[in-house]
């Protein structure tokens, strides 16, 4: 079975988090059913039809949700029901691209030209799609990967000393791998992966671009966030969640995050130092019993 998105299609979260390098190349949410947040800095937003995407964003969607995102560069990504995303980085160069982080959920990357420069990493494998049409499923410790059409690169996290080479998978071939596993490559998906697919990435849609090329709507502020919203982002591996620290620092006013992170110090120890000045400050050196305290120096002639 073909699954096609049009050139144009895009899901996003989330994450994160699609971004241009350039005021003419956007990324823009065209389609929304159902709910889907975005998280910008510390608040969170609901997310709608027309909000084009920066860097750093991260969009989650509903379990009863989907979301369409298309580039004005070419390139699509889809997101399905219950996908997190974090935008790591924004674009580069001239060709799309973007790094993002994904939690958990199913995602596609349709439209891609050779030159594009994506890379999709998750809890199980990072996938860099080079061209055509690919499609990822991740969550509860394992993950899949579809290559419709074209080409995509699939790297596994090392196990033990250096990281194992990259596997170059073709049009067709479907990748699965469950975590501390090694991955294993078939020559077509499996039918669990096809019938697990939600019926958007089956359809060809039209593109919606045009109606927001010169319109951006804002969206609509919820609230600050609190733990419970970014916990998953906070509790990442610490390439990711690191860089993060100063966006969230600012929630260090309200106590109830201040006490969450405490109490999840053990997920985030790079956090103690902010948490605890204290305990980092230097010590003053410590006198021997019985000794004479230093006087000070004199400061002047006599």
């Amino acid at each position: 079975m073909r699954i096609v998105l049009p050139k144009c299609w895009a899901y996003a979260f989330l994450a994160c988090p699609l971004a241009a390098a350039a005021a003419d190349r956007v990324t823009t949410v065209t389609l929304l059913e159902g709910p889907a947040t975005l998280v910008r800095g510390v608040t969170r937003y609901a997310l709608a039809e027309g909000v084009r995407l920066q860097p750093g964003d991260v969009v989650e969607v509903g379990d009863k949700g989907v979301a369409a995102v298309e580039f004005s560069d070419g390139g699509a990504l889809a997101m399905s029901p219950g996908t997190r995303m974090l935008s790591i980085s924004a674009a580069r160069g001239r060709s799309a691209a973007g790094d993002y982080y994904v939690t958990q959920g199913a995602l596609k990357i349709s439209g891609l030209k050779q030159g594009a420069s994506f890379r999709f990493v998750t809890p199980v494998f990072t996938v860099q799609p080079v061209e055509g049409a690919t499609v990822l499923v991740v969550g509860a410790g394992e993950g899949s990967v579809f290559v419709e059409g074209g080409e995509a690169r699939v790297s596994e996290p090392p196990a033990k000393g250096a990281a194992p080479a990259p596997l170059r998978l073709k049009g067709g071939e479907f990748y699965s791998r469950k975590a501390d596993q090694k991955g294993t490559v078939a020559p077509r998906p499996s039918a669990a992966f096809i019938g697990a697919l939600p019926k958007v990435f089956l359809d060809t849609l039209p593109s919606r671009l045009a109606r927001y090329k010169e319109r951006e709507v804002q969206p609509k502020r919820v609230e600050d966030v609190s733990y419970a919203d970014v916990e998953v982002w906070l509790k990442a591996p610490p390439d990711i969640r690191r860089p993060l620290m100063p966006r969230f620092r600012p929630r260090l006013s309200d106590p109830a995050f201040r006490a969450a992170l405490v109490a999840n110090l053990k997920f985030h120890p790079e956090w103690d130092p902010i948490l605890f000045p204290e305990k980092y400050k230097p010590k003053e050196p410590a006198t021997a019993p019985g000794a004479a305290p230093l006087k000070p120096a004199p400061t002047g002639t006599q």
